[in-house]
């Protein structure tokens, strides 16, 4: 019963949406007739026509949260199928067991395909209503527009959970136990990961929501990019937590060791971060010299755009991917069409109204604004280099060419150099001034910073430097150049920071963000050229020295979890000085319900670096195959990622200070 109220409840919240989007058509309708020529043609009251339009635009708002409210209890009914193990539901019993820990039961609910989506639907929900209240003082018409179109998209979205991707699907006959949640799934990453990307996706829904309102609306608004502005920092800063949680779950889970492996899915998440990173600089430009306001516009729709194309990938499967745990291809098209007609009907529009807002640039070469412009252009390089190396293996098998893989070489040759030149950009933005700045003063502001970052970056990389690597001897110069340009764009944010009179919770926010994306840098450079590790056949008692320290496998003891077996190694670290430091315990789990083993590394944290222990295959009745690696400052990944959302999180938090102005004072056009 409690299955059917939820679906019921869904059918509901979808029904909700298109009431919404019914009365926001109306209201509209309303306040096109307020036009004092129709008015007069037509005899129609002036008084009668507001109030009408007011009721209809209140309505749609309310219906706003309404929507919300319901899909979130449907989302709590599933989540109580889950607890309740109730495997008549055919969700429940494709991920879920008994044995599995209500934790996971409960994060299972956005773990498979309809769960994901019913997820995706309230985050989507939950912006549209946050962006109706936060809104309900702004200007009638223009925010009308915005609810009307984030109404659609839930109408599409909810048509496409209630016809083809029923979460609530009742599974005949019942089976005794459930198939149980996929194991690699089974941790905390999986808890908080889905959840932030899927905030960092949805929420530039409301970014597109305002680009296609400032294209529709009769006004022409001059000053829309500034309350845009805080809706894409925030969708900003959760993208940007559920890939760094990603990233930290890959490195965790996997038993690989890496962070980052260019697979479909996760340049699926970067593509939408880097046009929003794009976004966020554009509009600066458009709210201080009311200039590049067309590009913003279709950075906006882009970026929503983005976000579907990557849901297509990872909820479709027309990809390989090692993170696609929940594909189902004969659902894809259905996605593809969502995504069609959402970008066809956008761009559309674009080239119908954007010519209102598009002026010619004038830009001093040597300004904050030119400097603004070369990062929207290194950003858009790099998010079409992402997206033609993803799709490239999908385009040879349409045209039957042939099976092709695009890799890390392809990504890596592209990004390398431009990374480098964001770095230079980011090191001299901060000395450089809006309008046209003297290239004496930029030298006076800058070269006491980048001569201290070549200090800095220099001595660091002397200090790192192993001659006894020849790998890394071929590497250096690029390991030398990448610490010092990141080291510059540190000390130019710091320097601007203390260097600033006014607005410095303004400054601190793009002083953390600016510091974030240097610390990924240094610690992508580092455990990505400076890692060392071995392969070893080790039984109990067996020792190997690795970067100077020693390590002793002790023993290997059982363990039974609560859907699993495991064989638990028991490594010993010593410091150079045979100094004991700690012991790592490395796992191999096989998880009896599904039939699948899996490595659980163990992980010893320092703030220098990561000692990561793999166990491999068992060779006889003692020995094990065993991978030992030191990863030097890959917890810097972990730490720029946590600056630049807390950056971002402090932008919106300036805005959210702010006393609240009228959205709109402008004439008709």
């Amino acid at each position: 019963m409690l299955p059917e109220v939820g679906h019921f409840i869904l059918i509901l919240a979808v029904m909700c949406a298109v009431l919404t989007a019914c009365l926001a058509s109306l209201c509209l309708y309303k306040t096109s007739i307020m036009d004092p020529k129709f008015i007069q043609a037509n005899h129609v009251g002036l008084s009668d026509t507001n109030h009408r339009a007011d009721f209809y635009a209140k309505a749609a708002r309310e219906l706003s949260y309404a929507t919300f409210i319901l899909v979130a209890i449907s989302t709590v009914i599933l989540a109580v199928c889950f607890a309740q193990d109730d495997f008549s539901v055919q969700y429940v019993a494709l991920h879920s067991n008994t044995h599995l820990p209500i934790f996971y039961k409960v994060a299972a609910v956005w773990g498979g395909h309809e769960g994901s989506f019913l997820f995706w639907l309230l985050s989507l929900t939950g912006w549209s209503a946050l962006a109706a209240y936060v809104g309900r003082k702004r200007d009638q018409q223009f925010m009308t527009i915005v609810i009307l179109v984030l109404a659609l998209i839930a109408i599409a979205i909810g048509g496409y959970i209630i016809f083809a991707s029923n979460p609530f699907l009742r599974a005949f006959p019942v089976p005794f136990e459930g198939r149980d949640l996929n194991p690699m799934l089974q941790d905390i990453g999986l808890i908080i990961h889905p959840p932030m990307l899927y905030l960092g996706y949805v929420g530039f829904s409301v970014s597109f929501a305002f680009a296609i309102a400032t294209l529709i609306s009769p006004k022409i608004e001059l000053d829309w990019a500034k309350w845009m502005r805080p809706w894409a920092v925030a969708s900003w800063a959760f993208l940007t937590g559920g890939i760094v949680l990603g990233a930290w779950w890959a490195y965790y889970e996997l038993g690989w060791g890496g962070w980052w492996f260019w697979d479909p899915v996760e340049n699926a998440s970067l593509m939408p971060w880097l046009t929003g990173t794009a976004l966020l600089h554009s509009l600066s430009i458009s709210q201080h010299k009311k200039q590049l306001v067309g590009w913003s516009l279709l950075l906006a729709i882009f970026s929503f755009s983005l976000s579907l194309l990557g849901t297509f990938i990872v909820r479709s499967g027309v990809l390989t991917s090692v993170h696609a745990f929940a594909a189902d291809p004969t659902r894809g098209v259905v996605l593809l069409v969502i995504l069609s007609l959402v970008l066809i009907s956008s761009l559309s529009l674009f080239a119908w109204r954007a010519n209102r807002y598009i002026q010619p640039v004038q830009f001093s070469w040597l300004s904050r604004s030119m400097a603004y412009f070369m990062t929207n252009g290194l950003l858009v390089l790099a998010t079409f280099s992402v997206l033609l190396g993803t799709l490239y293996p999908m385009i040879f098998q349409i045209f039957d060419l042939g099976n092709i893989s695009v890799g890390a070489p392809y990504f890596n040759s592209i990004f390398v150099p431009i990374v480098f030149v964001m770095c230079i950009v980011m090191g001299i933005m901060p000395a450089l001034k809006w309008h046209k700045t003297n290239m004496k003063a930029l030298l006076e502001n800058t070269r006491m910073g980048f001569l201290l970052a070549i200090v800095i970056g220099g001595a660091a990389s002397y200090g790192l430097y192993r001659p006894e690597y020849q790998w890394y001897e071929q590497s250096y110069a690029l390991v030398v150049l990448s610490l010092i340009l990141s080291c510059w764009v540190i000390v130019s944010a710091l320097q601007a920071w203390f260097k600033s009179s006014g607005a410095r919770l303004k400054q601190l926010a793009m002083v953390l963000a600016h510091c974030g994306v240097a610390v990924t840098i240094i610690g992508a450079t580092l455990v990505s050229y400076c890692a060392v590790e071995t392969n070893q056949k080790l039984a109990p008692g067996s020792q190997v020295t690795l970067n100077g320290h020693q390590l002793e496998y002790q023993k290997t003891k059982l363990v039974l979890g609560p859907n699993y077996t495991a064989e638990k190694g028991v490594v010993a670290l010593y410091d150079p000085q045979g100094q004991y430091i700690t012991t790592i315990y490395p796992e191999r789990r096989h998880y009896t319900v599904r039939t699948m083993n899996m490595t659980e590394p163990g992980v010893y944290n320092t703030a220098l670096g990561d000692w990561y222990i793999t166990m491999g295959d068992k060779i006889d009745k003692t020995h094990y195959a065993v991978r030992i690696q030191y990863k030097p400052f890959v917890g810097w990944l972990w730490l720029g990622g946590l600056l630049m959302v807390l950056g971002g999180g402090l932008s919106v938090t300036r805005y959210m200070l702010q006393k609240p102005r009228c959205l709109l004072e402008s004439h008709y056009a």
